[in-house]
């Protein structure tokens, strides 16, 4: 029993869940583990770097896009700049109910709060499933191509 426990969790997909809200964490942290996924949680941006440094990398980051002490602009950023979370992908939950553009944010997905769980749980999976194909959008200043290709991948992202 205790060899099918331990194949089963090595074999379980990563999740870090950032939301500053504490029910919105314990929710998704039950919900998302009972269908199998090991889940992590952080307060805010700055207490997801702590959670990073500690656990293996994540299949997917759930982030919560308005947060105190450090938002999900500026996480994103910081995330940006350190290669060993730059290609992790991530989905953005947020009240702020604006017209959203996923790869002008840095995300393959935007959800608004209040979301449905079982199309969130849809999603994951499949971001989970294709992980060899999604990857956090890069932006055309962190490509390292020649100025014409630059400017090409500029042009695709903005549209």
């Amino acid at each position: 029993m205790c060899r099918v426990a331990t194949l089963f969790f090595a074999m379980a997909k990563i999740l870090l869940v950032v939301d500053d809200d504490a029910d919105t964490r314990d929710l998704l942290s039950e919900f998302l583990s009972v269908h199998g996924f090991e889940v992590h949680v952080a307060r805010d941006g700055r207490h997801a770097f702590q959670v990073l440094a500690h656990i293996g990398t994540p299949a997917l980051i759930l982030l919560d896009y308005l947060m105190p002490v450090m938002s999900g602009s500026q996480f994103l950023a910081r995330k940006r700049r350190n290669p060993r979370l730059r290609t992790i992908p991530v989905v953005l939950l947020s009240a702020w109910t604006r017209a959203w553009s996923a790869t002008r944010r840095d995300a393959v997905e935007v959800l608004s709060k209040p979301f449905d769980l079982v199309k969130l749980l849809d999603l994951v999976q499949r971001i989970c499933a294709d992980q060899e194909h999604v990857s956090s959008p890069a932006r055309a200043s962190d490509r390292n191509t020649y100025p014409y290709e630059r400017r090409r991948w500029s042009r695709a992202v903005t549209r």
